[in-house]
């Protein structure tokens, strides 16, 4: 299952932080243990997204109860609703839903009803459609209802613009003027404490990897379009998996979703999931395949372009789950119906039914790519985190190596113990100085090349307000601004990152060197640290949101949660949405922000740089303060031959401790 070898890794990591947390006493190794441990809590804390959408009736429901394992979303959730529906694992199974009007319910399973689970019965209850109103564009409605500050009236030009919204955005041809009184009826009965807008289901999943979660988002083909919240998961998602029946290939859903409504960003973690592939011939999905990677490789690479088919995954799970093949049958006239063809490939390959099932439902080739993509991040985390526990053993072993060789010194001839202590002491004080210059050098070519990057935040100038202002379309509006937040976050993001490698490569450069004149251990400090440090900084938010968490989507003090809330027009004694002038304050609000943070960002990278270099300074200053005040604690220590020698013997204990202890990283070293 997906993140089972990620979470082994993992644990392996926190498993070996914590021993090297405990056996590195107060002993400075230039590494920040507060930075660390922040890294590793970090990381506990943290989920694992995948985001599922697809066009309404292209099976996702099945899709996903196929990846959970167990058939938890009812049929036809998505005519219903227009919901966010997060799934997750939990103890007991449990429903928390977020109305419209800000009303938060949540249910639980008893232990009174063994037969019945509560949060599942009213899962299905809130996502049923009546069947009366199955003829009426449900979800458009509710987006209306929930912006429009009093009751809505229906009248004739309302139809019309709901006929309009149903023409464009549908191939249906519903006639709504022939619909009043159901609109009315609807509209009557729908207030905004009944209409779901996120949904958290926690369920007993049986999978290891506990920070799991699947968001289902809204048909990106449902009248309203993707909603703000839909888009925000798909942004901070791990992966998106855009599921699409296998025949036909081609999606027009799917062109727009890449084109016009996810981020550039986002669409780097999209996979297109093929489904049904049970129903046609090997020799055709290969060639369904085929035409799929020729249609969209310039949007999607071939490997992340999959086949899968959900109804035999979900028979293989009935089978695992110790049912028969007469409930499976009973239970749904689509499982009926396949089942017949897989039984005879079954007996012609003289292989369990079940495995013939997991074989052509292709799902464990789709769960290992999904995994090897999506984990690329996390693991590279873990690898940072690895790459500094050995940074901290190896430095540790070099500072007892020296002690060692000093004590054995001081045991054989104190004169020449001391005169090495002076001598460290004086390298180290070279060494300083060294660094006074390499601090100044790094500043004085970091300002030079400023120039460049000014000429890179002048194309942004150019380029998205253009864009933004010439859009027509809320979807597209909201994508060019995000893309625009999303290159100004990775010009920040690089500049810092680019003075941590710099920084680490000169350093490298000038202690091998130093070292191999001196013959000493040079202090180091954590450039990952002070690189964390100096952002936070000077990307000061707290003033501006209080306690609540920053991420990209707040850039400049106007968050676009505040964008998007609807613009009212006053028309008489009532606030109807006007969807025109909401579209015209965005365009003006998001290009307001944008010449705000796109302006400030010179100035910011060069407080960056300054908090930096000055951080950097400080901390190698005290580093080699404190490695010098050891030496003199070590030069001024009065002892008998007695305890010199048994201070040695305890060192090479602890030496070789380390070095039994460093073994961990070792072995896990390449993730």
């Amino acid at each position: 299952m997906i993140g089972d070898n990620y979470k082994a890794h993992r644990d392996n990591v926190i498993d070996l932080f914590n021993s090297y947390k405990e056996k590195r006493g107060h002993l400075n190794d230039g590494i920040d243990i507060k930075f660390l441990e922040s890294r590793i809590e970090s990381m506990k804390k943290g989920k694992y997204t995948l985001a599922v959408a697809g066009e309404v009736k292209a099976g996702k429901s099945t899709f996903i109860n196929a990846l959970l394992g167990t058939e938890l979303l009812p049929a036809d959730v998505l005519q219903a609703t227009s919901a966010i529906i997060e799934i997750f694992k939990s103890e007991k199974s449990f429903l928390r839903v977020k109305y419209a009007d800000g009303k938060k319910e949540e249910i639980y399973d008893d232990l009174f009803t063994p037969y019945i689970d509560e949060a599942k019965e009213k899962l299905h209850e809130i996502c049923r459609i009546l069947d009366e109103y199955r003829e009426i564009p449900t979800t458009l409605l509710d987006e209306y209802i929930i912006k429009s500050s009093t009751s809505l009236e229906v009248t004739e030009s309302l139809i019309q613009e709901w006929q309009n919204e149903l023409n464009n955005s549908s191939e249906s041809r519903i006639d709504l003027s022939e619909k009043k009184e159901l609109l009315k009826q609807y509209i009557g009965k729908r207030t905004k404490d009944k209409i779901p807008v996120e949904i958290d289901f926690g369920y007993p999943l049986k999978w290891d990897f506990d920070e799991l979660r699947i968001v289902d988002s809204p048909g990106v083909n449902a009248l309203g379009g993707v909603q703000d919240v839909s888009f925000q998961f798909f942004e901070d998602a791990n992966a998106i998996l855009f599921v699409h029946p296998i025949k036909p290939v081609e999606s027009k859903s799917l062109r727009k979703f890449v084109n016009s409504v996810i981020s550039n960003r986002s669409k780097e973690t999209l996979f297109l999931v093929l489904t049904h592939a049970g129903l046609y011939p090997d020799s055709d999905i290969e060639k369904l395949h085929s035409e799929a990677v020729r249609l969209y490789k310039d949007d999607i690479p071939e490997d992340r372009i999959l086949v899968v088919d959900s109804l035999l995954k979900l028979i293989h799970n009935d089978l695992e789950g110790g049912k028969t093949l007469e409930q499976i049958e009973e239970s749904s006239e689509q499982k009926s119906d396949i089942l017949p063809k897989f039984e005879k490939k079954s007996t012609r390959k003289n292989k369990e039914l079940k495995d013939v099932l997991l074989e052509y439902s292709r799902f464990e080739k789709m769960f290992e790519t999904i995994d090897k993509f999506s984990m690329q991040a996390p693991n590279l985390q873990l690898q940072e985190i690895l790459e500094s526990i050995k940074k901290g053993y190896e430095d540790q072993n070099s500072q007892y190596k020296g002690k060692l060789e000093r004590i054995d010194k001081k045991k054989k001839n104190p004169q020449e113990f001391e005169a090495e202590i002076n001598r460290i002491n004086n390298a180290l004080s070279r060494y300083k100085k060294l660094m006074r210059k390499t601090n100044k050098d790094l500043g004085q070519s970091y300002r030079g090349i400023h120039s460049e990057r000014i000429k890179i935040i002048e194309k942004l100038k150019l380029k998205y307000p253009e864009l933004i202002t010439k859009s027509d379309d809320l979807e597209i509006v909201r994508k060019y601004f995000i893309d625009a937040m999303n290159e100004i976050d990775s010009i920040r993001a690089g500049f810092s990152s680019s003075l941590t490698t710099e920084l680490s490569k000169r350093l490298e450069e000038i202690g091998k060197t130093f070292q191999e004149e001196h013959k000493i251990t040079v202090p180091r400090v954590d450039l990952k640290s002070i690189e964390d440090k100096a952002e936070k900084e000077a990307y000061k938010m707290e003033d501006v949101y209080g306690n609540r968490k920053w991420d990209r989507w707040d850039y400049g003090g106007l968050g676009i949660p505040r964008i998007f809330r609807p613009d009212q027009v006053k028309t008489g004694e009532k606030q109807v949405y006007d969807k025109e002038q909401h579209l015209s304050s965005l365009k003006i609000g998001y290009n307001k922000v944008f010449y705000k943070v796109v302006k400030a960002l010179p100035a910011k990278s060069e407080e960056v740089l300054d908090l930096y270099l000055k951080s950097f300074n400080n901390e190698m200053n005290n580093a080699i303060a404190e490695r010098q005040e050891v030496l003199e604690n070590e030069k001024d220590k009065k002892q008998s031959n007695y305890e010199i020698i048994a201070e040695i013997d305890n060192l090479k204990e602890k030496k070789k401790r380390f070095n039994r202890n460093s073994y961990g990283y070792k072995k896990f070293w390449r993730i």
